[in-house]
């Protein structure tokens, strides 16, 4: 009876034990799941907080980057600007340059002048800083209107003085001042000498231009231009001395117009121009019309291949062209007086190629060509029948600011009566620009 009561009282106890023991590491086992979950819990949130810095971080810099975008960057390539007290932009540009010519045989001048060369210098060296240029641009705002003007100088005026090459100002579409012919392209072939290439011009007049845009890529300028063309008649004066005396005037402006086209593709431009003048002879008051058309491109056939093309007309204008001769005023033999025009073809050409970044080489040419068959021609046996030009320059710019070139150019002109002379020589460049 006590072994069976002892028994029982074993396997209770046993089973009371076991049951404790069961409940207490449970008991435990739940205490430290719960802690490893709330420490687990304890860390996302913290990474949650992470995340969110993180997100509020790169917001905060996103909109940093914005701002930088939206504000104005100030341009690597353009010059640094002053201000006046008027809140007037202005910027100062220009070179220093310095020239050297060898005449091989040709005029005495310190740059080609074929059109009048008698090709009795020779085989001598001139040099010269005249062509030293100095520029300011003028910009504003005035209620709402773009505002702005040029002033140009350098000193290759008369006996190398110092002279206005370009001053005027610009009101929105509005021109007002000394510029470039609109008569002129921007089609002529890079050239080293100073005086430019037969063919072209680079003649500089008072005017008034208004210019607008037909498309986004073309645009029209019309302009009022100071007459320049000039007619003179060669007379003996009291003491017997044989001189050129001008007999006509102009009353109204020369007009002109241009109609500049830009390619799709940016490699190119071309346009076409025109130009009409009235003059009259002092004596007589006979007038005639005086007139002009041309039309060129400029175009980058390769990347490193610029090709430039000018053709031009006139009749009775030689004011604009360089190399142009004077229209002839003179008395008939039934003592009445006319006017008789010249009449050019005009061509200027060319290759420009970049062989390096810093190097590049130009291969030209420019020609006149008068009417030989003309009264003009009969009048003036003396005055230029053709006049052509040839040159090949070669440009090194170790740095940006500074240029250095070399170029030969090979002259000729022939007068109506079959008379020819040369203008050859070899030209040396150094540049600083600014």
């Amino acid at each position: 009876m006590n072994q069976v009561l002892t028994r029982k009282f074993l396997v209770k106890g046993l089973a009371v034990a076991v049951t404790t023991l069961m409940m207490g590491t449970v008991a435990h086992a739940e205490t430290q799941e719960q802690k490893e979950i709330k420490q687990l819990r304890q860390e996302v949130e913290a990474l949650k907080a992470l995340v969110t810095q993180q997100q509020q971080v790169q917001q905060n810099q996103a909109v940093q980057i914005e701002q930088v975008k939206a504000a104005p960057q100030p341009s690597a390539a353009a010059p640094k600007a002053l201000s006046t007290k008027s809140d007037t932009e202005v910027k100062l540009y220009g070179f220093v340059r310095g020239d050297a010519n060898y005449i091989i045989e040709g005029s005495a001048g310190d740059f080609s002048d074929v059109a009048k060369t008698n090709g009795q210098t020779r085989d001598k060296l001139v040099a010269t800083a005249k062509t030293t240029r100095l520029g300011l641009d003028f910009k504003t705002s005035v209620n709402g209107a773009e505002v702005g003007g040029k002033l140009e100088s350098d000193f290759a005026g008369t006996n190398d003085s110092f002279r206005i090459r370009q001053a005027y100002l610009t009101y929105e579409n509005w021109l007002i001042g000394q510029t470039q012919s609109n008569f002129l392209s921007n089609h002529a072939p890079f050239m080293i000498d100073f005086s430019t290439n037969v063919g072209g011009g680079t003649t500089r007049l008072p005017m008034v231009r208004y210019g607008f845009d037909l498309t986004p890529a073309t645009q029209l300028f019309l302009a009022a231009e100071k007459p320049n063309s000039s007619a003179a008649q060669t007379e003996f004066n009291a003491q017997g001395q044989r001189v050129s005396v001008e007999h006509i005037k102009s009353s109204v402006p020369t007009l002109t117009a241009k109609l500049a086209h830009n390619f799709d593709d940016k490699k190119g431009n071309a346009s076409a121009r025109a130009l009409v003048e009235v003059y009259k002879d002092e004596d007589t008051n006979k007038r005639k019309a005086g007139w002009g058309l041309a039309a060129g491109t400029t175009y980058q056939v390769i990347d490193p291949l610029k090709a430039t093309l000018d053709v031009s007309y006139t009749k009775g204008v030689n004011g604009i062209l360089y190399g142009t001769n004077a229209n002839a005023a003179f008395v008939d033999d039934e003592g009445n007086r006319n006017i008789e025009q010249n009449e050019i073809w005009a061509v200027q050409t060319g290759l420009t190629y970049s062989i390096l970044p810093n190097l590049k080489t130009s291969l030209g040419y420019g020609a006149l060509f008068a009417d030989k068959d003309s009264d003009y021609a009969d009048l003036n046996e003396a005055a230029n029948k053709e006049v052509q030009q040839a040159w090949l320059n070669l440009v090194y710019s170790p740095v940006k600011p500074l240029e250095f070139g070399v170029e030969y150019v090979n002259g000729e002109r022939k007068t109506f009566n079959n008379e020819k002379f040369k203008d050859n020589r070899i030209g040396l460049m150094s540049k600083y620009s600014f």
